[in-house]
């Protein structure tokens, strides 16, 4: 059973975001342990009908909260878990919890920024390029002084070619970041599943971005109701 969930704990921590300079110390209290998953601390409960494991990983590169949570139903009947069932607060208070869809939408978002970005800076490339290369020079004459302008129009459209070719390389490769996150998310991201008994699940947990103070950790639960039973993981998330 300890290596159902164990495995499923594994399976969330291999796409995890976790940032390198945050460290997440568990504080396990009475009936929770700690196990170590591939050299990352993880705090197991055991309940009546469900042994739960939660490894924190501290903020990603957008400060939202990184938590991978497995259950195993150790009950008789089928039960429903999702993010429906967590909760998640700092310093005591409560903090959101993305639901998958919504990070969908913000992988998407991001993606669309990005993209009209590139289109905005690709475009003033490929003015840039079409308005260049222009020779000027000026001629002084007993008779007066000439200026000279010449414009390379094949270097142009080669170099504006260049340009519109490079963004659309550029946004070909956003839209390829997005089809990778995406995919990501599908296969970690908590989303709601029925888990039969004796068996287990698991997945990513993102909460909202969180503030962090300038010395010492955040102190931070992540709270999971099974049934009638709750398990209450906290940790200490401080800057290295």
């Amino acid at each position: 059973m300890k290596h159902a969930v164990a495995a499923a704990v594994c399976a969330a921590m291999s796409v995890s975001a976790c940032a390198s300079t945050y460290t997440s110390t568990p504080r396990p209290t009475a009936g929770q342990s700690i196990r170590y998953i591939q050299g990352v601390a993880t705090t197991q409960a055991e309940g009546r009908n469900a042994t739960v494991q939660v490894t924190s990983f501290g903020p990603n590169d957008k400060g939202r909260l990184i938590f991978a949570v497995a259950v195993f139903n150790r009950g008789e009947a089928a039960m429903n878990f999702g993010v429906e069932n967590i909760s998640v607060s700092a310093l005591g208070a409560p903090v959101r919890v993305f639901t998958y869809a919504e990070l969908e939408r913000m992988a998407k978002n991001d993606a669309t920024t990005a993209l009209v970005l590139t289109a905005l800076a690709g475009g003033a490339a490929a003015a840039a390029a079409s308005s260049g290369p222009t020779y000027r020079s000026t001629t002084v004459t007993p008779y007066g002084t000439y200026s000279t302008v010449a414009t390379n129009y094949a270097a142009q459209a080669v170099a504006s070619s260049v340009a519109v070719a490079s963004t659309a390389n550029q946004m070909n490769n956003i839209s390829a970041n997005l089809d990778s996150t995406l995919s990501s998310l599908s296969g970690s991201v908590l989303q709601t599943t029925t888990i039969d008994p004796e068996t287990s699940f698991g997945g990513q947990v993102i909460s909202d971005r969180v503030a962090f103070p300038e010395a010492g950790a955040l102190p931070t639960n992540f709270i999971v109701v099974v049934g009638d039973e709750t398990f209450d993981f906290a940790f200490d998330i401080a800057k290295d």
